[in-house]
């Protein structure tokens, strides 16, 4: 393949190939780019339905904080009425308010702090939590949720009193244990927090977090924070704002915790869910995602198969074709052997590459008296001598040896690698007796002669062009010792090399 055509194959492989690696490239860039926007969007759905959940559940505890609220309204404004609200009719009105609304208990505390209930039965203390004791002496209504005999409950106070006067507190007390009815345990964990930060009850799936009756400020203490700090989560926390964390807990297990406010209970709902959860909704949501996006890459590598595969098929014919033409350039016609730029250029790239150090014969071969061939049988006979010439002579000789039509009845036969003088005496041999029995003519047989100069690399010549020097003078030494002959060059006189080097160029035809 030539210089030009080597250029057009890389031009057109850089007009085509490098766009099409280009526009794959941006493909899988753009599909990867894609799966993690559509991984990152299921990332923050699937935390978000674990959010609705922790809001659900809030939520049922702050409707049943403002229904109970409520209730306590009507009840504590009746009470005050009452001139003794520890009397009959304000215990009969308890007893009532506690079967309608399914309480576990219901008490109404003075303000010096004795309580009766909703059985008429007096105590001196309901509860001496803190929590309790916050929910006494307000002005307003108030509730908390509360350890009470191990178990969560939730308390709501509103007060008993007038502008003038505070007589006590009527105090409700509701199970809390209800939240688990509204949990998806199968994923998730719940813990209930407490106002004050313990631990009240945890359900569900088991987060390696919690446990039941820890303090929720000594558990954060233990577990890595990759997205926050402590301080800020519990005072976010504390302040009954909801938020998300990210957090990996003492077994190594990585997790989102996720709270949520329970209304003005100053309690919260702690829902943890596990990252591999999270990666399975994840994986879920995006399968549909990630079976396109395979179809789509299969796509594109049947396509990049199929421009590679029409490229090679193209390269291939291309490559058939530049050989084709580069035979043609290289050919004589007429003869169908190397012309003379060919046998001149491969001579001299096997002088200057592996034959450099190896022996070699050149021969110069010019048939005699072809002028008088021409002149008397015609120039078309003349042809067919060439003709003849040159497909015989090329069969006689090794695929690997050069043979080429140098000029109108001039051929050059150079044989490779000749190990010594014997295989020099026998190849010589066979150049010369290959006339003997050549005869050209279909009806009319012709018996052409030719005179041959022969000369050893290195020994007659460094070069090509030394090399068909001596050649040409040993060929000038058979035409003068009477032709039909071949001569070396080693047998030429000072004489003889004179004489050929002072022949006009070029010589004419005999």
């Amino acid at each position: 393949m030539g210089k030009a055509d080597k250029n057009k194959s890389n031009s057109m492989t850089a007009q085509w190939g490098i766009p099409t690696i280009l526009l794959m490239i941006f493909l899988v860039i753009t599909l990867i780019n894609y799966n993690k926007t559509m991984q990152e969007n299921a990332r923050v759905k699937a935390l978000d339905r674990v959010s609705r959940q922790a809001v659900s559940v809030a939520g049922y505890y702050k409707g049943l904080f403002e229904g109970t609220t409520n209730g306590a309204d009507a009840v504590s404004d009746f009470l005050m009425t009452e001139d003794d609200i520890f009397g009959k009719r304000a215990v009969e009105l308890l007893s009532q308010f506690d079967d309608h609304a399914g309480l576990i208990d219901a008490y109404i505390v003075k303000s010096n702090g004795n309580a009766i209930d909703s059985y008429g039965h007096t105590h001196d203390v309901v509860n001496d939590s803190d929590a309790f004791k916050s929910l006494l002496g307000t002005k307003d209504n108030a509730a908390a949720l509360i350890d009470s005999k191990n178990r969560p409950v939730l308390m709501v106070s509103a007060p008993i009193r007038s502008e003038e006067e505070w007589k006590g507190n009527l105090v409700l007390v509701y199970k809390a244990d209800r939240i688990a009815k509204q949990m998806d345990t199968t994923a998730y964990s719940y813990a209930l927090v407490y106002s004050e930060g313990i631990i009240g009850e945890v359900y569900g799936a088991e987060s390696g977090l919690f446990g039941l009756g820890d303090n929720l400020k000594t558990v954060v203490d233990t577990v890595r924070f990759d997205d926050s700090n402590p301080s800020a989560f519990l005072q976010s926390l504390e302040s009954g704002r909801s938020g998300t964390v990210h957090v990996t807990g003492r077994s190594g297990i990585s997790c989102y915790m996720i709270h949520q406010p329970i209304g003005k209970t100053g309690a919260s709902i702690v829902v943890t869910v596990q990252d591999d959860q999270i990666q399975r909704s994840i994986i879920e949501e995006n399968q549909d995602t990630r079976n396109m996006i395979i179809k789509v890459i299969f796509s594109i590598g049947v396509f990049v198969a199929l421009i590679i595969i029409i490229y090679i098929i193209n390269r291939v014919s291309f490559t058939k074709e530049s050989m084709e033409l580069q035979n043609k350039a290289e050919t004589d016609l007429l003869t169908e052997l190397l012309n003379k730029i060919s046998t001149e250029n491969k001579i001299r790239e096997y002088l200057d590459g592996e034959g450099h150090d190896k022996t070699s014969m050149m021969c110069v071969l010019d048939i005699d008296n072809f002028k008088k061939i021409n002149d008397t049988m015609g120039h078309a006979f003349g042809d067919e001598v060439l003709a003849t010439l040159g497909k015989r002579i090329k069969t006689e000789f090794r695929v690997t040896d050069i043979i080429g039509r140098t000029g109108g009845d001039e051929f050059i036969i150079f044989l490779k690698d000749l190990k010594d003088d014997t295989v020099i005496e026998r190849e010589s041999g066979r150049v010369a007796g290959f006339f003997k029995d050549f005869t050209v003519g279909t009806y009319t047989k012709y018996s052409p002669t030719a005179s041959i100069g022969a000369a050893i690399y290195p020994r007659d010549g460094s070069d090509y062009e030394s090399m068909y020097k001596a050649a040409d003078t040993a060929l000038y030494k058979a035409k003068k010792r009477g032709k039909n002959q071949l001569a070396f060059f080693s047998e030429t006189t000072e004489e003889d090399k004179l004489e050929a080097a002072n022949a006009s160029k070029p010589k004419p035809i005999d």
